[in-house]
């Protein structure tokens, strides 16, 4: 029995120790501020960590479309806004490339729509207001979608807002 739990013990240390290795060695890693461009393109301006995107940047897509915030071991995570070639936007938190917590999309039209994001999708309670600030609708969003003036978990009067990220 004190085999097994040796055996396991070693191979935990070596897991361990083989994940906090560089990710990147000599001159080809990354480190600081760099301007890099991929083939498809893109382009990204901002701060690396072992050649890792981390710390603020702005990545620059081919299609138009551009994020500018904040970076963690190559995801978006933290404050940023995502601004889209069609004139939309979309300013608020990020956590693992996605929109979560409290974030503010803005229509090329003018229109605003705010409210709590989790994994990219619009949930819980927003409000949507026109370019004068007056308030157009309130109520509760599951997935993206309006489900009410009040919560529940199904509606058959639905609007669709679209993820175009």
């Amino acid at each position: 029995m004190y085999t097994h739990y040796l055996i396991i013990l070693c191979f935990s240390l070596f897991v361990f120790c083989k994940s906090n290795q560089k990710i990147c060695e000599g001159e080809n890693c990354r480190n600081g501020k760099h301007t890099v461009k991929y083939e498809n393109g893109d382009q990204f301006e901002g701060e690396f960590l072992e050649d890792v995107k981390h710390g603020i940047g702005i990545y620059l897509y081919a299609n138009g479309d551009q994020f500018e915030g904040e970076y963690k071991f190559g995801y978006k995570d933290g404050p940023g806004t995502y601004r889209y070639a069609n004139g939309d936007q979309f300013i608020g938190t990020y956590l693992k490339g996605k929109r979560e917590g409290l974030g503010k999309y803005r229509f090329a039209d003018g229109f605003l729509l705010e409210g709590i994001w989790s994994e990219n999708q619009l949930v819980g309670k927003g409000k949507i207001t026109n370019v004068k600030g007056s308030l157009v609708l309130e109520g509760y969003w599951n997935q993206n979608q309006f489900i009410g003036l009040s919560p529940k978990a199904e509606s058959n009067d639905r609007i669709e807002i679209s993820n175009p990220e």
